[in-house]
């Protein structure tokens, strides 16, 4: 439904300011980071490899390498597998300053090496090995660039009183990013793939310029105090239910791993695992670091709220269900004979009529409960997707506008899910950890629907049917969620408990 850089606003973990504002003044230290903010979120979106990389690489891998759909997908999925782990990521530059500095020095070398890696990418095309390598190590550093916007943005908004401002702009941004990189790449997919690494490297690279002569931030120095100022280490253990999880996923990605057909899907299952393990050894590791303590605290509230989980349980189902992604690629130009800067035109129609969606349901959320949003976003998200069964180059722009328009409604309507049933205390790691599901999702639909596709011989008709079905077939799982997290308006209070 979207890309995982919009998760990117709500990596940060510490909640208070870097600094105190300098002696400068508010306006012009609040400018600063607003610029450095704007900057950072249209760099981190435009420049990634779902963005303005879409079309050329897909491009360069079907025609290039000559791979199938299932593979195409495969290779976006490792490429992009660190988006997964921002949560990590988050914690990293909150809890360790990198010469100094938690957000400078961060920044620097994320945008950096993302452009290093770009360059890479360009001057190699023609071998695998280093592309998908690069490809992987890329994202790696955009992972560090987002979070540090996102923490910058979290500390601007605190330290000036000004979170609307900042999170607007960001959205504006990346909003902006969404609508220019699709087109832009449908005119380099026609192109050598150095002119798209170039392009994308220059952007970042832009950022690190920036960041250098526009980001000022007083040296990070180890907080002075005894023990016994330290936060009280929460004595979590995981439960019953956790581990059965765990074990039950693990058996499941094993199983389907010694399957030949579904050895790819097994293997995206214990890289999920893998993240989740992770998370659960953070939270259960004897520490002295204040910050990861305070991690510890909220990890603890989240492995222990059923509202939470529940939520993850319906993002996984929903962002899950097998999609045909990579599969549209290869029917527009395989089967309609569209030319890529076509497609890349009817992304970015999704795009702008995506931000008119966003106004409506920003008006509708104070008017209708999060369940009728619920049921009219991933229900008209369902039945939208229909369209592509009348799928040509005359319908193409009906199709993508109505799908654009109903597959942010879907969004946003999970993405209130996501922040209603996140706990208080825990706000930025616990709704940084659903984005992490929903971006594993995102991949895994891909995948699965490719694997499917090209393991059973099922024409592309018949998945636009599957994928249709099962998103309004997991509508019924909406009612297992508490009613108090669904039956309220923008701005109502909660119920009691």
């Amino acid at each position: 439904m979207s890309n995982p850089s919009e998760s990117s606003s709500n990596a940060a973990l510490e909640r208070e300011p870097t600094q105190a504002p300098p002696e400068s003044g508010p306006r012009e230290t609040l400018w600063r980071y607003a610029a450095l903010v704007g900057v950072a979120a249209f760099a981190t979106t435009f420049a990634q490899q779902r963005m303005v990389g879409q079309l050329p690489t897909q491009a360069l891998l079907k025609d290039g390498y000559h791979l199938a759909k299932e593979d195409v997908a495969f290779f976006f999925f490792w490429a992009t597998f660190a988006w997964n782990l921002k949560p990590v990521a988050g914690i990293l530059t909150d809890a360790f300053p990198l010469f100094g500095t938690r957000r400078r020095h961060y920044m620097l070398l994320g945008a950096t090496f993302a452009g290093i890696c770009w360059a890479i990418m360009g001057a190699f095309p023609s071998n695998y090995s280093i592309l998908l390598g690069a490809s992987a190590m890329m994202n790696v550093a955009m992972v560090f660039s987002s979070t540090v916007m996102g923490g910058m943005m979290v500390e601007a908004g605190q330290a000036y009183g000004a979170p609307g401002r900042i999170t607007a702009l960001r959205q504006v941004v990346t909003s902006i990013a969404q609508v220019g990189a699709p087109m832009v790449g449908g005119y380099l997919a026609g192109k050598a793939y150095g002119l798209t690494a170039g392009v994308a490297g220059a952007t970042v690279l832009a950022l690190a310029a920036i960041t250098f002569f526009v980001q000022k931030e007083a040296p990070v120095t180890a907080a002075a105090g005894p023990v016994t100022d330290l936060p009280d280490r929460p004595r979590y253990k995981p439960g019953v239910g956790v581990i059965l999880g765990l074990v039950a996923l693990a058996a499941l990605a094993v199983g389907l791993f010694l399957k030949e057909e579904l050895r790819n899907i097994g293997i995206s299952l214990l890289a999920l695992e893998s993240v989740l393990v992770i998370i659960l050894v953070l939270a259960v590791t004897p520490t002295n670091h204040p910050t990861i303590r305070r991690a510890q605290g909220q990890l603890s509230q989240i492995f222990e709220s059923r509202t939470l989980w529940l939520a993850v349980v319906m993002l996984f189902l929903i962002y899950t269900v097998p999609g045909f992604f990579t599969a549209l690629y290869y029917q527009q130009k395989d089967v309609l004979k569209f030319d890529d800067a076509f497609i890349g035109q009817m992304t970015s129609l999704e795009g702008a009529v995506g931000l008119g969606a966003a106004l409506i349901y920003g008006v509708a959320c104070k008017r209708f409960t999060l369940r009728t949003l619920f049921f009219i976003g991933v229900g008209m998200s369902g039945f939208t997707t229909f369209g592509y069964l009348f799928y040509d180059h005359a319908t193409a722009p009906f199709v993508h506008g109505l799908g654009g328009f109903a597959g942010v409604m879907a969004e946003l309507a999970l993405m209130d899910l996501a922040v209603r049933s996140t706990p208080k205390g825990c706000e930025a790691l616990g709704f940084a950890l659903m984005m992490s599901i929903r971006n594993f999702g995102i991949s895994m639909s891909d995948v699965l629907g490719t694997q499917i596709m090209d393991s059973y011989g099922v024409p592309f008709n018949t998945m636009v049917v599957v994928n249709g079905s099962t998103s309004l077939v997991v509508l019924a799982f909406a009612f297992v969620l508490p009613a108090a997290v669904m039956l309220r308006r923008e701005g109502e209070a909660a119920a009691a408990a």
